[in-house]
Parts: structure tokens; C-alpha cells; sequence
């Protein structure tokens, strides 16, 4: 469990550091400040701190995902998430909320042409069919929106969900215009 991020996200909770995406307020700017310290110049540092990260000891961490987002934020370049992706996705096999949050959070903001974002999709296409979890079913419509209707499982499942969950309805509604 030896990663600078980790320290860092451990030093932020500590100290009560926002690590808000978006914050209005103050920006995250103690939090934001010492990932730039981290990622260097041109954020190589703090891509090798991402991409290193062991989905099972980042959720042990408080506030991990608010912290990983905002960290993700601020890499430099866009080829920077998807090398931080494309390193964590051999990762997520064993932790579905790890990968619920990586397709929901990160991933859909990908082009839909995207490989890395193709590829994410159909990894938890498979754990979200194996697994039948309620948040990865979510997510999925969320983020494949009308195309989840060409995934015939998916949606099986979903409608499952839908006959005792006003949440479902709404998202197949919303998403994919398809009335349960």
C-alpha cells in the first residue's frame, strides 16, 4: 500500500481538506495544490501514483472517490486518463465498485468511438451480467444511454430490477426511453 497518492488522499482527510469536484468554494485548493507538487511539470508523477493504485486498498481510504475524480481532473492531458484506464482495468475484476465507479465517473466522458472506453464497457458489461449488481446495471444504461437496448441481458436484468425499483424505471425511461 505504498503509493504518494494514498498519502496524500490519508493527509487530506486528516487535515479536512475539500476534495470536492467542482468545489465552488475553495476549489479543493490544499488538495489540488499537493497533486501538482506530485504530478511534476507535465504530471508524470501523479499518472504513475494513478495508475499504480490497487482498487482494494483506495477503498479502504475516506473520501476515495471524490479524491481519485479530482485527481483524474487534473492530469494534463487527456492521453494521461486513458493510460491511468487502460492500467486499471486488469485491476477492477475483483472490485465491482471500483469499476462501477471508473465507467460512471471517468470512462462515459470518453468518446463513444473510444478503444479504452469500448473495452471498459465490455469489462463490466461481463461483471455486471455475472454479478447482476444493481449499481453496475445502472451505470451501464447510463452511460450506453439508446445503445443499451442492443445488449438484451442488460436490459432482462434491469427490467427485473424495474418491477420494484422507481429508480430503474426512471433510468430506463430517461436513458432509453423504454417504459417497464
Amino acid at each position: 500500500m505504498n503509493n504518494p497518492l494514498y498519502d496524500i488522499i490519508r493527509k487530506a482527510h486528516e487535515l479536512k481538506w475539500c476534495m470536492t469536484p467542482y468545489c465552488t468554494t475553495c476549489g479543493a485548493h490544499d488538495y489540488r495544490n499537493s497533486l501538482k507538487e506530485l504530478a511534476g511539470s507535465l504530471g508524470g508523477g501523479l499518472v504513475d501514483a494513478l495508475a499504480d493504485i490497487n482498487p482494494q486498498d483506495i477503498a479502504s481510504i475516506p473520501n476515495w472517490q471524490d479524491a481519485l475524480l479530482v485527481a483524474i481532473i487534473d492530469l494534463p492531458f487527456p492521453l494521461q486518463v486513458e493510460g491511468v484506464l487502460k492500467a486499471w482495468l486488469p485491476k477492477t475484476t475483483d472490485n465491482i465498485f471500483f469499476a462501477d465507479f471508473a465507467i460512471y465517473k471517468i470512462v462515459r466522458h470518453l468518446p463513444k468511438d473510444n478503444e479504452t472506453r469500448r473495452r471498459w464497457i465490455e469489462h463490466c458489461m461481463t461483471m455486471a451480467l455475472n454479478t447482476k449488481n444493481f449499481s453496475l446495471i445502472e451505470s451501464l444504461i447510463l452511460v450506453l444511454r439508446q445503445d443499451a437496448l442492443n445488449h438484451s441481458e442488460l436490459i432482462a436484468i434491469a427490467k427485473e430490477y424495474a418491477k420494484t425499483s422507481a429508480q430503474i424505471k426512471r433510468v430506463l425511461l430517461n436513458a432509453c426511453n423504454l417504459k417497464v
